[in-house]
């Protein structure tokens, strides 16, 4: 009797961490969303909390929006820098089911620049499981004047010559200087984040100055590829 008691008891102990960690975790999220919104109204930006995956057409025909399930844009914030159609936002999808779900979150800065024109590519750090599927044929555009971004990065794209032309030494080396940076390209589209981070609201001012450093690089006189209409 003692000891199905206990087992009850030991239940609801569980089950009332498993509420307080919900709680926790929505609220932290709240706070979140209040905070870049504020941080939206201080940059003149609009602001919604969540957003259809439409808001931006064309996106899974990008690396990052492609994968997995249960895909979600959050904490949408746009408007204009430098003169260019911009965003951020956080954007969440689901890998696996059941004891193998995992959550994916990062901030992604989105820039639409009416003058761009690049072959879609997508460019991420090189992890180990990059190198040995390297071995078996995985596609990876190296640089042989730049083995730094070379060993960084993996760079796959449908259009290996236009994206060599595209990266230029400058775009190589900004991106060798800024490690870990993660960008997704197509058309007059550019995507820039860090896999699995989300920024915090006194970082997006930064991290929206980065994209446009590294938009800045690339060249505007790139051969005509298919750009989005608005």
């Amino acid at each position: 009797m003692l000891i199905a008691l206990f087992a009850v008891l030991f239940v609801f102990v569980i089950i009332g961490l498993i509420v307080v960690l919900v709680v926790y975790a929505w609220q932290k999220e709240k706070e979140r969303t209040q905070a870049l919104q504020l941080t939206a109204n201080q940059l003149g930006w609009s602001f919604a909390a969540s957003v259809p995956l439409n808001m931006i057409p064309g996106l899974e025909r990008f690396a990052l929006f492609s994968q997995g399930h249960g895909r979600e844009i959050k904490n949408f914030m746009y408007g204009e820098a430098s003169g260019v159609k911009a965003a951020v936002f956080d954007y969440v999808y689901i890998t696996g089911h059941g004891r193998h779900r995992q959550t994916h979150a990062q901030s992604v800065v989105y820039l639409e620049p009416s003058y761009l024109s690049v072959p879609h590519f997508s460019l991420r750090p090189e992890g180990f499981m990059h190198k040995i599927f390297q071995a078996f044929g995985y596609q990876d555009i190296d640089f042989g004047q730049r083995p730094q971004f070379s060993k960084d990065y993996i760079l796959r794209g449908q259009d290996e010559p236009a994206i060599r032309q595209v990266f230029n030494d400058g775009l190589l080396a900004f991106y060798e200087a800024y490690g870990g940076t993660s960008t997704d390209g197509g058309g007059n589209q550019l995507f820039v984040y860090r896999g699995g981070y989300r920024f915090q609201p006194q970082e997006i001012q930064s991290y929206v100055g980065l994209g446009l450093n590294a938009l800045n690089l690339f060249p505007r006189n790139a051969p005509q590829y298919p750009m989005r209409r608005t």
